[in-house]
């Protein structure tokens, strides 16, 4: 079938494993039990993040016929795909941010809370829009 999909269900796979951490997180109070997960959301979020773009580059090259960008640039692949509506909020560059920034941030539990709530309320649900229209676009392909 191609690489696209594979990469979609690399994408959905570790989407679907930050989701079901971030609902672990909240059922335990313990702080050193809540530090150690949110070390786990922190992997998967840079992990996730890292395959999401690798998605819009599949989806820009395959659907959209566009292969003028930088082939290594996260920077430029969220560019393009903001041009073509794949994704329709600047947060996805804040996320690019986030994703280099959070790698320094593990020694301050209250830095690592403030990433993680960041991550669980404003980004996951920009990867969830992100599956479904990829999902819908890479399919129209078969």
């Amino acid at each position: 079938m191609g690489n696209h999909f594979t990469r979609l269900e690399a994408f959905k796979n570790s989407l679907d494993s930050l989701s079901k951490i971030n609902e672990i997180v909240w059922r335990d109070n313990d702080v050193y039990t809540r530090g150690f997960i949110w070390c786990g959301v922190i992997a998967k979020f840079s992990i996730t993040f890292d395959l999401s773009w690798k998605l819009m580059k599949d989806i820009l090259v395959r659907y959209h016929k566009i292969a003028d960008f930088a082939k290594g640039s996260p920077r430029e692949v969220l560019k393009k795909s903001y041009e073509t509506d794949i994704i329709n909020s600047h947060t996805w560059a804040e996320m690019l941010d986030a994703r280099n920034e959070i790698s320094h941030q593990y020694k301050d539990l209250d830095s690592v809370d403030d990433w993680c709530v960041r991550i669980t309320e404003r980004y996951i649900p920009l990867f969830n829009e992100l599956s479904e229209y990829a999902e819908k676009r890479l399919h129209e392909l078969t």
